[in-house]
């Protein structure tokens, strides 16, 4: 081997390690239903979605127009505090869950690029249309979708709940469109192993919306159920810090999403005739960031630079802080957390 064939594949296999992910490899895999599952669009690139009625309507109203009265937003937009100067990041926002009090914020209703901050809404809708144990098949474009991956193969096999495993510790795009493709399928009547060509993807993905806006989050609109760029940010998945506090905190009253939430790692053994192993790491290493974190999702891409959506329990508080828009997530959680809790540091 050429040196500089093996500093090519060198690069690749540190930038899988990079996400966190090591894929076990123990077996090879049918192949027999591989060619009828083929999807026709592409799957190097995220694959665009109709722009829908929800998308016009979204362009039009504002949730700080209609704060929804639920415990899922704050009782009014008032902000406690505002002196954390030192955080760049382009929004912020930290509630206090039980007191329903925005606590500290910049910016909590701006529209942003949220990244893989989507897939909390991607494993809401999931656990809420689709048993744990429905069975998914991986298309070829869910298993080429690029960028952070579980690790799919086209034509496994895995159940919801693998796939939930795979999106949220992982980051999966892969998980995400396979979650898409196979719960549309299982919704609109359509053979899990039959070529999908937009449609089944397409009304999942418009589920989202309608979802997020029954619950008031009408400054929020996925384009895509993964959280990757579009071509421009005119298609690419928005929200606000304010939206995402609300869906993360929604999403945490689900028991299932706020235990795979916040698990550190999980192994997924080899099951013959369906899938391989996986070993998934939760790439937020919240154990590492700040005691006491307990997930939720953090998200990165060209047009969102970093995001977070954060849970944290600490003297019977409850507590949520989402970011967008920053270059150093990992440091501005911990400057809000230590404000709120009132810890001093020497940095």
């Amino acid at each position: 081997m050429n040196s500089s064939r093996a500093n090519v594949i060198g690069l690749f296999v540190a930038g899988f390690l990079s996400l966190g992910l090591v894929v076990g490899w123990f077996a090879k895999f049918p192949t027999t239903q591989a060619a009828e599952i083929l999807s026709p669009l592409p799957g190097e690139v995220a694959i665009p979605t109709p722009v829908s009625t929800l998308y016009e309507k979204v362009m039009k109203s504002h949730t700080s127009d209609n704060l929804p009265k639920t415990k899922y937003f704050p009782e009014n937009l008032g902000l406690a505090d505002t002196s954390l100067a030192d955080i760049e990041a382009e929004a912020y926002l930290a509630f206090d869950i039980s007191a329903r009090k925005i606590l500290l914020g910049k910016n909590i209703t701006l529209r942003l690029p949220i990244a893989s901050l989507t897939k909390i809404a991607t494993a809401i809708m999931a656990l809420e249309n689709a048993n744990l144990s429905d069975e998914l098949v991986v298309s070829l474009s869910a298993a080429k979708i690029g960028e952070a991956t579980m690790g799919l193969t086209t034509g496994e096999i895995i159940n919801v709940e693998e796939a939930l495993y795979g999106l949220i510790l992982p980051s999966g795009n892969d998980a995400a469109e396979t979650i898409a493709e196979g719960i549309g399928k299982y919704k609109l009547g359509t053979e899990q192993s039959a070529v999908d060509g937009g449609g089944a993807r397409g009304w999942f993905i418009n589920k989202m919306n309608e979802k997020v806006q029954s619950l008031g989050l009408l400054d929020t609109y996925f384009f895509n159920p993964s959280g990757l760029d579009g071509d421009d940010e005119s298609n690419t998945n928005f929200s606000t810090a304010l939206d995402i506090m609300a869906l993360t905190n929604y999403a945490l009253d689900n028991g299932h999403f706020a235990k795979i939430a916040s698990t550190l790692e999980m192994e997924i053994p080899y099951k013959e005739n369906y899938h391989k192993a996986f070993y998934l790491y939760n790439i937020l290493r919240f154990d590492e960031s700040y005691p006491g974190l307990k997930g939720v999702k953090p998200g990165n891409s060209i047009f969102a630079r970093e995001t977070l959506s954060s849970y944290y329990e600490k003297d019977g508080r409850r507590i949520i802080v989402v970011i967008l828009g920053s270059d150093h997530t990992k440091d501005d959680v911990i400057k809000i957390y230590d404000k709120i809790f009132g810890v001093v540091r020497s940095y």
